[in-house]
């Protein structure tokens, strides 16, 4: 009996020892919030960590969502008008000084190439014109010697008030992209206004329209395209 008791105490006691060396032994316990908070603190919510990745992805679908299309209509600094004439196809355009009836100067810039292209004027035309008509000016680029130019009437719309308002396609004109300045002066036969456009800042409008043509997003619904 006693040499069971003994066996007992001796048992207890070495128990009692391992338990103690063990919890000397065991790390010491982090306290799980303030590690996640540090980890937020230092990564960000878009550090690739797991428990983030649902929330980038509906971060991501939203955007995804909202680019699909995006109707552009911008006036720059330099006051040039940025516009969307279909889903690819964009156009660049200054009004005339002094003229608030509609007249500009302008170009295209479509995809895929997003090269400025087939420039355009429009402007108050006489009653009388019609369609497919010719007309003829003279365009003074920065003060230069004026040149000819060739203008064709392709579309003809009704301006609010009641005037009527042409699209020509430039045919024959002088180069101006690095203009500062230029001068439209139509024979007076046409009876159409001289214009003078301040085209300053052309080249940067020129550079920001093909960054946006270059961007892959639809510029317009296709319900709302508008070819002219």
């Amino acid at each position: 009996m006693i040499e069971i008791l003994t066996a007992s105490v001796i048992w207890l006691f070495a128990l009692t020892i391992y338990l103690f060396v063990r919890k000397l032994r065991k790390p010491k316990p982090v306290n799980e919030i303030k590690l996640q908070k540090i980890h937020l603190m230092r990564l960000g919510p878009f550090s690739g960590q797991s428990s983030s990745f649902k929330g980038k992805s509906v971060v991501f679908m939203m955007l995804l969502s909202s680019l699909s299309y995006a109707e552009v209509s911008i006036t720059t600094l330099d006051n040039f008008h940025i516009d969307d004439l279909s889903e690819n196809e964009l156009t660049v355009a200054k009004r005339a000084e002094e003229i608030n009836d509609g007249t500009q100067l302008g170009f295209h810039i479509e995809r895929p190439h997003c090269i400025p292209n087939y420039p355009y004027l429009m402007a108050e035309i006489p009653e009388e014109m019609n369609q497919g008509a010719n007309v003829y000016a003279k365009m003074m680029v920065d003060k230069k010697k004026p040149k000819k130019a060739k203008l064709n009437l392709e579309f003809v719309m009704d301006a609010s008030d009641g005037k009527k308002i042409g699209w020509f396609a430039l045919k024959d004109f002088p180069s101006f992209y690095s203009a500062s300045i230029v001068d439209v002066k139509f024979q007076p036969t046409a009876g159409m206004k001289n214009q003078t456009y301040v085209l300053e800042g052309l080249k940067d409008s020129t550079y920001q329209a093909q960054q946006i043509c270059k961007s892959g997003h639809m510029l317009r619904a296709a319900s709302k395209q508008v070819k002219i």
